[in-house]
């Protein structure tokens, strides 16, 4: 008797969640609202103490999986689930982030009008939970991203290696991270950077997708406040490419530059850190201050999360 094919999915959409059990059903429920609904989701406890995987397994639909380990961190929970999916695209969410519901489609559009396609990337809208309020600034636009980035692939590493303006929702082939690795657990902050570097220097290419297909939310204690361990990390991930790897003398040449630049915020950071009150800085952040909001939240998001407060 011949066995009938086991239908794999086209998305593994994964996502790392500790201490997620407030945010993690509207991350997922923004995959499950996906106008490319061929995909599972694959959400790694990572030794979370709340009810995260209790929230999890209430979600109720058979795409939804739920791995739980002890603590590995982030890089370690993205690892996890990797090494579990089964799709031809293996896509990344935050346990407090959304996708908007074009994001999966156009990702798949992106990479398959693309030879040699590493990676799809695209930006995201920044909103506050608590008051609804919708950042007119995207997530990366501190980052000065490329607009258009450099069609040349040698080009876009360059512009990358100046600074990291990849969103962290990105969509990749699996096969892609089967040659070239998966995250560096050794890493607590820039392992996607580190990530999409590794990519590039592979020989792949990276795609971008227009516009803002996810929404980053800004909330107390995220990861992105903790600025001197950062910094160190931004260091390590430059003294770890190998000089040899560049393509050109520009790229060695900036690599060197970066390297210089980012060991000195290191260690400027750290004595300062011990001197002013970082925590009052993010206070203000969150509050809004210097930033500019939406009087109402852009159609595309209104129309796919009515009320940012109950997401």
């Amino acid at each position: 008797m011949t066995k009938r094919p086991i239908s794999l999915p086209r998305f593994s959409v994964v996502v790392p969640a500790y201490n997620a059990e407030a945010t993690v059903t509207s991350a997922v429920s923004s995959v499950l609202a996906q106008t490319q609904p061929d995909l599972e989701v694959i959400v790694v406890d990572d030794g979370s103490t709340d009810a995260t995987a209790e929230v999890v397994q209430r979600i109720g639909d058979p795409r939804v999986h739920l791995i739980s380990q002890a603590n590995r961190g982030l890089s370690g929970a993205r690892n996890a689930g990797v090494s579990a999916a089964r799709g031809t695209y293996i896509s990344l969410l935050d346990s407090d982030d959304l996708y908007l519901p074009t994001y999966l489609e156009r990702s798949e559009h992106a990479l398959q009008s693309t030879a040699d396609a590493g990676f799809a990337y695209t930006d995201a809208y920044v909103f506050d939970s608590v008051s609804g309020r919708v950042r007119r600034r995207s997530a990366m636009a501190r980052s000065n991203p490329p607009t258009p980035p450099p069609a040349d692939p040698n080009g876009f590493l360059l512009a990358l290696l100046k600074c990291n303006f990849v969103y962290v929702s990105t969509t990749m082939p699996r096969t892609v991270l089967e040659v070239v690795g998966g995250f560096d657990e050794s890493r607590t902050s820039s392992e996607d950077y580190q990530l999409w570097l590794r990519i590039l220097l592979g020989g792949y290419r990276a795609v971008w997708i227009p516009g803002r297909q996810a929404l980053y939310r800004k909330h107390p204690g995220q990861m992105s406040k903790q600025l001197v361990t950062m910094s160190r990390n931004l260091a390590a991930v430059y003294d770890g490419l190998p000089m040899d790897d560049m393509p050109s003398a520009a790229h060695r040449e900036l690599l060197t530059r970066r390297r210089r630049a980012a060991r000195l915020d290191a260690r400027v950071l750290s004595p300062l850190a011990a001197l002013f009150p970082l925590g009052l800085v993010s206070a203000a952040k969150r509050a809004g201050v210097g930033e500019s909001w939406y009087d109402t939240p852009p159609a595309e998001v209104k129309t796919a999360f009515p009320d940012l407060t109950a997401v």
